[in-house]
């Protein structure tokens, strides 16, 4: 084993961990932090599964955000087994959740979904024309509070 893998957590999906398993066929979840913004996404979610016995919840960080500075402590906070990142790319899951795109998130085993983390996401890039600002107000969409009136 390398100086990496000496790292690795044992339990609950290191090697040989099925031995001090008390639950059996637990399906994996993974939640992929990037920063401590995306990792207060996941934990708007996490209370999801506080009933489900039948997950087990682990968390990691992918290392590729220049903003990682907290992430260790939040992700302490929650009690989850934290696994290194080499080690969840090693691990099969049967769900991955992000709340960003970095990192090499195609190299996960298993299927994956990304949450939107802010209004990054969402927001125009481009400032529409007044016909999208008459088509926001019939869909009953919000008109921008800077849009100019139609004939000024």
């Amino acid at each position: 084993m390398d100086e990496e893998q000496d790292q690795w957590i044992r339990v609950p999906v290191g090697d040989g961990a099925a031995r001090w398993a008390t639950r059996v066929r637990c399906r994996r979840v993974l939640f992929v932090v990037h920063n401590v913004t995306s990792a207060t996404r996941l934990l708007d979610v996490l209370p999801l599964f506080d009933d489900d016995l039948g997950v087990q919840l682990l968390a990691t960080c992918t290392g590729s955000s220049a903003f990682r500075s907290g992430v260790a402590d939040l992700l302490a906070d929650t009690g989850l087994p934290v696994l290194p990142w080499e080690q969840a790319l090693a691990t099969p899951v049967d769900l991955a959740i992000s709340a960003s795109f970095g990192g090499e998130l195609g190299s996960i085993q298993g299927p994956l979904i990304v949450l939107s983390h802010g209004i990054g996401y969402t927001k125009r890039l481009a400032a529409p024309s007044a016909d999208a600002d008459a088509d926001a107000a019939v869909r009953g969409s919000p008109v921008r509070a800077d849009a100019r009136p139609r004939g000024a």
